[in-house]
């Protein structure tokens, strides 16, 4: 299983009261080293957690780096796929070539064919007007709460079927294009920075506020640093989880075994209980785990 790096018990002890050591920090109230793995990368931090083994042990770092899995695979040499793509390509553009190589059985008249792609343009231009009509627009700005500067995130409106996504552009604006049919009175929005200084949001709109466009601001973290006790493992889903993947109920037991082998084949979108009623309406349902399968 890729290790799932998040801090199990945050540190109530100041960094400043901590001396500083070799590679970090001494905590006199644990009396025990506090690791400083805020320059590391992913590989360098795999190798200290499996040289620790089942010991416990304490670390440093800024909030980007956990709350995710490891990517820590190895390198992989692609020469024998690339050389199969290569020659599938070049089978694809053998059959396209003689494909446009091969002489037309019937010349029709130029001015049937001007009156056929009018027609077609005609009918292309009405398909898209009744695109457009079974369409909702959801658009908006997202700025930082402390400078109002605008923001790069990533907008997401989520359903047990299919997550609706939106990047901002340069100046903060996003615009998200939702089925009307599948609209509540009540739509959940979640926006997820790309600066993991700024904590992530979830907002409620009802109907009649979604179609305006929102001016959305996410709270700065003022600390960029985190530090305590390091675990590992992934949050299990438990009996009180309700576990869907890509659009299907699946057993908790199933998915907890299943992510620990292939954590990195999931996109999982963990709603807390305050959010669970825009899913279902069993109350002993304490959290969602919305999982959809990468493709390879």
């Amino acid at each position: 299983m890729t290790p799932y790096l998040r801090i199990e018990k945050p540190c109530e002890e100041s960094l400043e009261n901590m001396h500083p050591v070799s590679g970090g920090k001494f905590c006199d109230l644990c009396s025990k080293k506090v690791i400083d793995f805020s320059d590391l990368n992913d590989f360098e931090i795999a190798k200290i957690l499996e040289k620790a083994g089942d010991q416990k042990i304490c670390g440093i770092f800024y909030k980007k780096q956990i709350n995710r899995p490891l990517h820590i695979e190895k390198e992989i040499s692609y020469s024998s796929r690339k050389t199969t793509f290569t020659s599938v390509a070049a089978g694809l553009v053998l059959s396209a070539s003689m494909i446009n190589s091969y002489p037309a059985q019937t010349i029709k008249p130029a001015i049937e064919k001007s009156a056929t792609l009018e027609s077609s343009k005609i009918n292309s231009e009405k398909e898209e007007d009744k695109k457009d009509n079974d369409l909702f627009k959801i658009s908006g700005k997202i700025v930082s709460s402390n400078k109002g500067t605008p923001l790069s995130v990533k907008a997401n409106f989520i359903t047990v079927q299919k997550v609706y996504s939106s990047a901002t552009d340069k100046d903060g604006f996003y615009s998200l294009e939702i089925p009307k049919e599948i609209l509540k009175y009540e739509s959940l929005l979640e926006f997820v920075p790309t600066d993991y200084t700024f904590d992530r949001k979830l907002i409620i709109y009802k109907i009649e506020d979604l179609g305006k466009k929102q001016l959305v601001k996410l709270d700065y973290n003022r600390m960029d640093m985190v530090y305590g006790m390091i675990d590992t493992d992934f949050p299990n889903a438990s009996e009180k989880s309700l576990v869907i993947v890509d659009g299907k109920r699946l057993d908790y037991k199933s998915f907890n075994s299943s992510y620990r082998l292939y954590s990195t084949r999931y996109d999982v979108h963990y709603i807390p209980r305050e959010y669970v009623k825009f899913f279902t309406s069993k109350e002993t349902i304490e959290e969602i785990y919305i999982v959809f399968i990468k493709p390879k």
